[in-house]
C-alpha cells in the first residue's frame, strides 16, 4: 500500500483499495483525469510492484480484458502455456469466453 500511495502521488491519481484480509487479496480502483495512457502506466507500475513482491495480478476473479496485456507481460510464459493447454482440453472449439487471455 506504500507503493500505491507513491504511485498515486506521482501521477496525481486517486487510488482506492479494499480487500480480503484473510487471503491477502487487494482490489484497487484507479481514477485519473480520463487519460487512458496515463491509467495504463499507473496499472503497469502497480502490477509490476505486486509481482516483484511475490503477488499476482489476479486472484479469485480471473483476468478481464483491461488487465490482459499486463498479465501476459508479467506472468511466466510457461504458466500461460499450461493454462492454455488446460483450457483447450475442456474447450477444444474455443467457444467459452472467446477473445480473452486463454
Amino acid at each position: 500500500m506504500e507503493r500505491v500511495a507513491g504511485v498515486s502521488a506521482e501521477y496525481g491519481a486517486f487510488i482506492v483499495g479494499c480487500g480480503h484480509a484473510g487471503d491477502g487479496n487487494v482490489h484497487l480502483g484507479v481514477f485519473c483525469d480520463g487519460d487512458d495512457a496515463k491509467r495504463d502506466r499507473i496499472l503497469a507500475e502497480l502490477f509490476d510492484a505486486a509481482v516483484r513482491m511475490g503477488g499476482a495480478i489476479s486472484a479469485e476473479h480471473g483476468i478481464g480484458l483491461a488487465k490482459r496485456d499486463h498479465f501476459l507481460a508479467l506472468e511466466d510464459p510457461t504458466k500461460i502455456e499450461l493454462m492454455r493447454r488446460i483450457k483447450a482440453a475442456f474447450d477444444p472449439e474455443g467457444i467459452m469466453n472467446p477473445g480473452t487471455v486463454l
